[in-house]
């Protein structure tokens, strides 16, 4: 039996052809145009940059699977823009709020670990879209909305090389975290890839505070402490006592960091009321203290680990 979204593509109802006209008549025939853009992780401490697709060598975009998509495309619709000034204790800067009514649909919210997006712009303003609501098949319209990309992030969109960099983002433990992988991969907090399944893992550094004095302005290394809540999804409870015991000893036997509370595995709710279940989620403390210097160590150990040598004979 034929879906209803494929009947809906080989068969326009009136409905749809009304409404289509109607967004036509509405927008002026208005066209946005939504470039390709990349993304890029940066091994150093899992940052993400969003490079634009003609700015990436054309043998990583085939490594990607990207090199056939179109590196810019033009889409008709009807675009509504909301712009609200806010201010905040550092930041002052206007939100602008999109609600895009394209006659096709444009992007996929379901996709995992997504390495690629349009971004599209519109007087200046670039954006994306976070959520598609109120999808009616027949009706043959689609409501995108999302907010464009604010001025504090607008440095991890690459549109020019020379704003590509290289250098170690954070100024806390995450590197040490993403090198201790035995059970799984670790992510910083809010970098997790979309739509991952478990297992994996996410660090979050809630706090650093120093251990000694501010050290010489030319050394700059302190030795300082973390308190970090480890979360993890999809494992039991042998698993996350394991993964325990495996952060003692790594502290143990490299002495690259030393842990000083008492890690407890801690059961977490995290339910979906469509199907009645809760998922295996649990999180773990560490207040661990380390030089700042050995986290920079690790980061470039991780650069280093991604590079392979082939010796030709």
């Amino acid at each position: 039996m034929a879906k209803l979204d494929e009947i809906a593509k080989r068969t326009k109802t009136q409905l749809a052809d009304t409404l289509q006209t109607a967004v036509d008549t509405i927008s002026s025939s208005q066209k946005i145009t939504f470039k390709l853009y990349v993304k890029q992780v940066l091994p150093l401490d899992g940052f993400i940059y969003w490079v634009r697709a003609d700015l990436v060598n054309p043998a990583e975009l085939e490594r990607l699977g990207l090199d056939k998509l179109k590196k810019a495309v033009t889409i008709q619709g009807s675009l509504h823009r909301q712009a609200v000034s806010e201010q905040t204790t550092t930041a002052s800067q206007s939100m602008n709020y999109i609600i895009f009514t394209p006659l096709k649909p444009i992007d996929d919210f379901n996709m995992v670990d997504p390495k690629w997006m349009y971004l599209g712009d519109y007087d200046g303003v670039q954006f994306s879209f976070s959520r598609m609501e109120s999808k009616y098949t027949q009706a043959g319209i689609f409501h995108y909305r999302g907010l464009a990309v604010l001025p504090t992030l607008r440095t991890q969109i690459i549109d020019d090389p020379a704003d590509i960099n290289t250098d170690l983002i954070l100024s806390n433990s995450t590197p040490i975290w993403m090198r201790l992988t035995k059970y799984g991969t670790v992510y910083p907090s809010y970098l997790s890839p979309s739509d991952m399944l478990p297992p994996y893992i996410v660090a979050d550094v809630k706090e650093t505070k120093p251990l000694q004095a501010a050290p010489h302005y030319l050394t700059r290394s302190q030795h300082v402490q973390d308190t970090v809540r480890v979360t993890l999804y999809g494992m039991n409870n042998k698993q996350a006592l394991d993964y325990v015991d495996y952060i003692v000893n790594e502290a143990l036997d490299f002495e690259e960091f030393g842990i000083t509370n008492s890690p407890v595995v801690i059961d977490d709710k995290l339910n979906q009321v469509e199907i009645n279940a809760l998922a295996k989620k649990k999180h773990i403390d560490f207040d661990i203290n380390y030089y700042q210097h050995t986290a920079r160590d690790i980061a470039l150990q991780l650069i280093k680990e991604a590079f392979i040598t082939l010796e030709i004979k």
